[in-house]
Protein backbone atom coordinates (compact mmCIF):
# COMPACT_ATOMS: atom_id res chain seq x y z
CA UNK A 1 0.00 0.00 0.00
CA UNK A 2 1.44 3.07 -0.77
CA UNK A 3 1.45 6.65 0.87
CA UNK A 4 -1.56 7.85 -0.82
CA UNK A 5 -4.11 5.35 -0.44
CA UNK A 6 -2.85 5.26 3.70
CA UNK A 7 -3.64 8.69 4.09
CA UNK A 8 -7.13 7.86 2.19
CA UNK A 9 -7.31 5.03 4.31
CA UNK A 10 -7.16 6.70 7.56
CA UNK A 11 -8.93 9.72 6.72
CA UNK A 12 -11.90 7.42 6.04
CA UNK A 13 -11.72 5.28 9.18
CA UNK A 14 -11.40 8.75 10.83
CA UNK A 15 -13.15 11.19 9.50
CA UNK A 16 -10.29 13.78 9.88
CA UNK A 17 -8.35 15.79 7.51
CA UNK A 18 -4.96 14.64 7.56
CA UNK A 19 -2.05 15.59 5.20
CA UNK A 20 1.97 14.01 5.12
CA UNK A 21 4.54 16.34 7.23
CA UNK A 22 6.98 17.05 5.38
CA UNK A 23 9.60 14.77 6.88
CA UNK A 24 6.75 11.97 5.35
CA UNK A 25 7.00 13.40 2.17
CA UNK A 26 10.62 13.55 1.71
CA UNK A 27 10.74 9.91 3.48
CA UNK A 28 8.44 8.62 0.94
CA UNK A 29 10.68 10.13 -1.87
CA UNK A 30 14.28 8.63 -0.73
CA UNK A 31 15.39 9.23 -4.96
CA UNK A 32 14.11 13.05 -5.20
CA UNK A 33 16.28 15.14 -2.85
CA UNK A 34 19.25 13.41 -5.26
CA UNK A 35 17.37 13.87 -8.34
CA UNK A 36 16.49 17.40 -7.26
CA UNK A 37 20.13 18.32 -6.40
CA UNK A 38 21.01 16.66 -9.61
CA UNK A 39 18.62 17.90 -12.27
CA UNK A 40 16.54 21.28 -10.69
CA UNK A 41 18.99 22.91 -8.71
CA UNK A 42 21.48 24.30 -10.86
CA UNK A 43 18.32 26.39 -11.87
CA UNK A 44 16.19 26.35 -9.12
CA UNK A 45 18.60 26.34 -6.31
CA UNK A 46 19.75 23.69 -3.83
CA UNK A 47 16.90 24.39 -1.25
CA UNK A 48 14.38 25.48 -3.87
CA UNK A 49 14.55 28.96 -3.43
CA UNK A 50 14.99 30.06 -7.19
CA UNK A 51 17.54 31.65 -9.39
CA UNK A 52 17.14 35.27 -7.91
CA UNK A 53 15.86 35.45 -4.50
CA UNK A 54 14.38 39.20 -5.99
CA UNK A 55 12.43 37.35 -8.19
CA UNK A 56 10.42 34.10 -6.53
CA UNK A 57 7.95 33.71 -9.13
CA UNK A 58 10.53 34.19 -11.66
CA UNK A 59 10.81 36.97 -13.62
CA UNK A 60 12.85 37.93 -17.36
CA UNK A 61 16.32 37.77 -17.94
CA UNK A 62 17.76 40.65 -20.33
CA UNK A 63 17.31 37.77 -23.45
CA UNK A 64 13.82 37.77 -22.70
CA UNK A 65 14.01 34.26 -21.25
CA UNK A 66 12.28 33.58 -18.13
CA UNK A 67 14.46 32.79 -14.68
CA UNK A 68 13.50 29.93 -12.98
CA UNK A 69 11.18 30.25 -10.18
CA UNK A 70 11.55 29.41 -6.41
CA UNK A 71 9.93 25.74 -5.99
CA UNK A 72 9.88 25.71 -1.83
CA UNK A 73 6.60 27.33 -1.34
CA UNK A 74 7.56 30.87 -1.56
CA UNK A 75 6.47 31.69 -4.80
CA UNK A 76 3.72 30.17 -7.66
CA UNK A 77 4.22 26.03 -7.79
CA UNK A 78 1.73 24.94 -5.23
CA UNK A 79 -0.78 27.13 -6.93
CA UNK A 80 -0.79 23.71 -9.76
CA UNK A 81 -2.53 20.08 -9.52
CA UNK A 82 -0.07 17.03 -9.57
CA UNK A 83 -0.77 16.67 -13.01
CA UNK A 84 0.27 20.05 -13.92
CA UNK A 85 3.56 19.56 -11.95
CA UNK A 86 4.59 15.80 -13.36
CA UNK A 87 3.71 17.49 -16.83
CA UNK A 88 6.70 20.17 -16.32
CA UNK A 89 8.91 17.97 -15.08
CA UNK A 90 8.29 15.25 -18.04
CA UNK A 91 7.59 17.76 -20.79
CA UNK A 92 9.28 20.76 -19.97
CA UNK A 93 7.28 24.24 -20.31
CA UNK A 94 4.90 25.20 -23.17
CA UNK A 95 6.04 28.62 -22.72
CA UNK A 96 8.71 29.30 -25.20
CA UNK A 97 10.57 32.02 -22.94
CA UNK A 98 11.13 29.43 -20.51
CA UNK A 99 14.44 27.33 -19.99
CA UNK A 100 12.97 24.55 -18.36
CA UNK A 101 13.53 21.42 -20.38
CA UNK A 102 11.88 18.52 -20.71
CA UNK A 103 13.39 15.39 -18.23
CA UNK A 104 10.92 12.83 -19.61
CA UNK A 105 14.02 10.98 -21.54
CA UNK A 106 16.33 11.16 -18.48
CA UNK A 107 13.73 10.16 -15.64
CA UNK A 108 11.31 7.61 -15.18
CA UNK A 109 7.69 8.67 -14.03
CA UNK A 110 8.50 7.17 -10.46
CA UNK A 111 11.66 9.23 -10.42
CA UNK A 112 9.57 12.26 -11.62
CA UNK A 113 7.15 11.91 -8.63
CA UNK A 114 9.28 11.11 -6.15
CA UNK A 115 11.12 15.03 -7.37
CA UNK A 116 7.52 16.40 -7.29
CA UNK A 117 7.46 15.05 -3.48
CA UNK A 118 10.66 15.96 -2.63
CA UNK A 119 9.88 19.42 -3.79
CA UNK A 120 6.08 19.63 -1.93
CA UNK A 121 8.88 18.70 1.15
CA UNK A 122 9.94 21.80 1.26
CA UNK A 123 6.44 23.41 1.36
CA UNK A 124 5.79 24.90 4.89
CA UNK A 125 2.90 23.17 6.39
CA UNK A 126 0.52 25.83 5.86
CA UNK A 127 1.25 25.77 2.41
CA UNK A 128 0.56 21.74 2.08
CA UNK A 129 -2.29 21.99 4.25
CA UNK A 130 -3.80 24.32 1.55
CA UNK A 131 -2.47 21.73 -1.40
CA UNK A 132 -4.14 18.89 0.42
CA UNK A 133 -7.21 20.96 0.77
CA UNK A 134 -7.48 22.15 -2.61
CA UNK A 135 -6.28 18.93 -4.37
CA UNK A 136 -7.27 15.95 -1.99
CA UNK A 137 -4.55 13.34 -2.51
CA UNK A 138 -2.07 16.01 -4.26
CA UNK A 139 0.68 15.43 -1.87
CA UNK A 140 2.28 12.10 -1.54
CA UNK A 141 1.92 8.90 -3.99
CA UNK A 142 0.97 8.99 -7.24
CA UNK A 143 -0.59 6.52 -9.13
Amino acid sequence: MNLRHSLTLMVFAFGVTIFPSAALLADSAPDGKTLFHTHCSVCHGQEGTGEDPQWLNGGWREDGTRIAPALNGTAHAWHHEPQLLYSYVKDGSIDTTSPMPSFGDQLTDEQIWSVIRYIQSLWPEKIRKIYEERFPGGLGEQD
